[in-house]
């Protein structure tokens, strides 16, 4: 009896740690590679879970019911739904808006650092992933010489370029907070740090994704403001010169293709404005996000309770084809709006909930005087404008796990 008992022992304060520590490995993979998640992300939610069982759980309601009310409602959206089978693996890619930030919670309430833990991790991962999208930008170019093999989908190892600069941005944001406000030491630490800073912010440019540069802005303009307010004047004057040179660098190098893709974008509004036939013709990422965005306006504005958790994708082909845009209607392509395509699948009450997931923790954050939260709510709403973020797992396991970290397990601490 009393060995049993003290295996038990020793289970509860191994189980913990198993949970913690699969959860910074999540966290160290999610930058690199989409394909080594899902087991990582299991494991981590069902060890950290398992470690609460039997303890009082505490987590910010206020903040994260929307997370729960867009989850609730796509179940709810399968009751008219026909293509059960999508129905589910959309349930089951989403479900990790409710489970990883209570396991986010559980882990601060255990350890207050979780949140600057999960971010070293990120980070360390961020780095990785660079490295990677180097490697595999020099095979590119060493096999065809192209100057685009350096930005873009050429360059990201395996990310989507939009995803991957959300990503860095996140990165760049916290470490330079945390530079600015002293919190790193005076250590190696910062001295890496400020190394890695630098490299996030010049591959963030070289990725040329148009949603990564608005919210590099963003970003780069709350630090510009920090430093200004913060930093004595040498020190303001080495970090503003160094963020200064690594952006002008990567400007240097993929200005004439940010340039192109630029104008492309305003090409393909005007033809939408004047209602030209041939967007519908074209394979052009511009245009068929516009093509997206017009289909989506129009099947919400048929159907106010939206076409159902497992036929979005079918509704959102259905007009691509009668529309002639044969190139979207063959790649099902979603609607390339978190907001809309939350209206599509389930109409007008699926869209306000859908902007309630970047709005309310917007609106805590601001009231709680919490700024890193009301960015990252920001940096989420950007991409959620043009990118249907949460129907795929990249989105939903970066939401899901840093949104539950900030909450703090209800915490009402500024920052």
């Amino acid at each position: 009896m009393h060995g049993a008992a003290k295996r038990n022992e020793l289970w509860r304060d191994r189980l913990p740690q198993a949970g913690q520590w699969s959860w910074l490995l999540l966290c160290f993979l999610l930058p690199i590679s989409g394909r080594a998640v899902p087991l990582v992300l299991v494991l981590s939610i069902v060890l950290v879970l398992l470690s609460a069982i039997g303890k009082p759980l505490r987590y910010d309601r206020a903040m994260l019911w929307p997370l729960f009310a867009f989850y609730l409602w796509h179940v709810v959206g399968m009751a008219w739904s026909t293509d059960i089978a999508f129905g589910l693996f959309d349930l089951q890619i989403k479900l990790g808006l409710v489970l990883l930030p209570i396991a986010a919670a559980v882990l601060v309430q255990r350890d207050p650092a979780a949140l600057r833990k999960s971010m070293l991790a990120f980070t360390a991962g961020s780095v990785v992933a660079i490295i990677l999208s180097l490697w595999k930008a020099s095979v590119c170019f060493g096999e065809f010489g192209w100057k685009e093999c350096w930005t873009q989908s050429y360059l990201s190892f395996d990310l989507h370029p939009s995803y991957a600069a959300w990503y860095t941005c996140w990165a760049i944001l916290y470490w330079g907070r945390e530079l600015i406000l002293g919190r790193c030491g005076q250590g190696k630490m910062r001295n890496v740090l400020l190394a890695t800073v630098p490299v996030l912010l010049v591959f963030t440019v070289l990725l040329a994704s148009k949603s990564g540069l608005l919210g590099l802005g963003l970003v780069l303009a709350h630090l510009l403001f920090l430093s200004v307010r913060r930093l004595e004047v040498r020190t303001r004057t080495g970090v503003l010169a160094g963020g200064a040179m690594a952006v002008l660098l990567g400007v240097w190098f993929v200005g004439p293709i940010v340039q192109v893709r630029m104008g492309a974008a305003v090409d393909a509004v005007r033809m939408a404005m004047t209602d030209q036939a041939s967007i519908y013709a074209s394979s052009e990422g511009n245009e068929e996000r516009l093509v997206a965005w017009s289909c989506s306006a129009e099947l919400l504005g048929a159907d106010p309770l939206g076409a159902g958790t497992g036929d979005v994708k079918h509704a959102l082909v259905a007009c691509y084809e009668a529309r002639g845009a044969h190139d979207a209607a063959e790649r099902r392509l979603n609607s390339h709006s978190q907001v809309l395509q939350g209206g599509v699948a389930l109409g007008w009450i699926g869209l306000v909930l859908a902007l309630s997931v970047a709005l309310v923790p917007l609106w805590i954050g601001s009231g709680r005087k919490q700024t890193l939260l009301v960015l990252f709510a920001a940096l989420f709403l950007m991409n959620a404008a043009i990118e249907s973020v949460l129907e795929v797992q990249a989105g939903v396991v970066f939401v899901g796990l840093f949104l539950g970290l900030l909450a703090k397990g209800g915490s009402n601490a500024s920052e």
